[in-house]
């Protein structure tokens, strides 16, 4: 008999969300937290001290396990973290240090690969056998499914779509490298562009959503600057747009998916930036063009969540030798 519950954890850079999932999705108990900064340790006993909060309303036998993910590279097969670049974690056996203190079987995976887990599962790809997902946020991250299953690569760190090149010789993104799509559509990007024309005649209404201090502008004060009529902010945007269709191009080249679902935060509140895209796509793809849709996003900020634990329940089941 299959248990009936999951918990699913999304460790973000400035936020931790853990939930309590049935396994039709529902979110039975939830907490959400300020990622710690004070190092490693710090974040895995706040995972910890989460996953006990909202675990504590059901028999700890009716759990199958606990999916966690991470902004991060994660070798799938080893379940080793390898690359992080907003937290001190490459190197730190995190699931082994969650398994010794909860005692439940631990999956861990990209983020990227999670929000696209959670929509194949619950949301916007429900049934969809070939879609990739990119979510836009403080890093720009994605995944990938094919044929009905997620494809991560030779030793599961594929899918990292915010790292494709899309200017030689591009502005420097956060991992080292340069004119990668995160450096374009990533928030620090955004609201970077955002500053540049607050401080010229254009974009008044950008410095006013910022309280008039040009230094603490986000990309959300370009976001609302642009639906309250701001030319300059709508450019910003829309150039965003034709960037995330250059890129959705290669994907649709490369792939040819049924679906490209566009999620996170940026990504969910420009829906004319997704507008935007698909056009590029309709003009510049090949033959795949006729194929795809251009969908926003269904779980908003609970897909990381819902797709680990989506994870931990398809990891039980493969190995009880369950359908899934």
């Amino acid at each position: 008999m299959r248990s009936s519950y999951a918990i699913g954890v999304d460790v973000g850079g400035t936020r931790i969300a853990v939930g309590l999932v049935e396994r039709k999705g529902r979110i039975i108990k939830d907490a959400k937290s300020l990622t710690p900064k004070g190092g490693p340790f710090a974040i895995v006993d706040e995972v910890i001290d989460m996953v006990a909060e909202v675990s504590d309303v059901v028999k700890q036998g009716e759990i199958v396990g606990i999916g966690i993910g991470l902004p991060a590279q994660i070798d799938f097969a080893r379940q080793s973290v390898e690359f992080c670049t907003n937290l001190p974690l490459a190197g730190v056996d995190v699931r082994s240090l969650v398994m010794s203190r909860l005692r439940h079987h631990v999956t861990m995976d990209n983020d990227g690969n999670m929000a696209a887990f959670g929509e194949s599962k619950y949301g916007a790809a429900k049934g969809v056998r070939h879609f990739a997902m990119i979510t836009l946020g403080t890093g720009v991250g994605g995944g990938m499914f094919i044929g009905g299953d997620p494809y991560r690569g030779f030793r599961g760190l594929g899918g990292e779509i915010g790292h494709m090149v899309v200017q030689l010789d591009g502005p420097p993104c956060p991992c080292g490298g340069n004119g990668h799509v995160e450096s374009y559509l990533g928030r620090p990007a955004i609201a970077a562009k955002g500053r540049d024309v607050a401080s010229t005649h254009r974009g008044r209404s950008i410095l006013e959503m910022a309280g008039g201090d040009v230094n603490v502008i986000t990309a959300e004060d370009v976001i609302k600057a642009s639906f309250a009529g701001d030319e300059a902010a709508t450019e910003i945007l829309m150039e965003a747009g034709v960037v995330l269709g250059k890129t959705l191009v290669g994907i649709v080249n490369l792939l040819n998916p049924q679906r490209i679902v566009v999620g996170g935060g940026i990504g969910e509140a420009c829906p004319f930036m997704i507008d935007r895209a698909a056009e590029v796509i309709g003009a510049e793809a090949l033959a795949g063009r006729r194929d795809v849709r251009v969908v926003p996003a269904e779980l908003g900020n609970d897909a990381g969540v819902l797709g680990a634990a989506a994870l931990a329940f398809e990891e039980s089941d493969s190995k009880e030798g369950l359908n899934r």
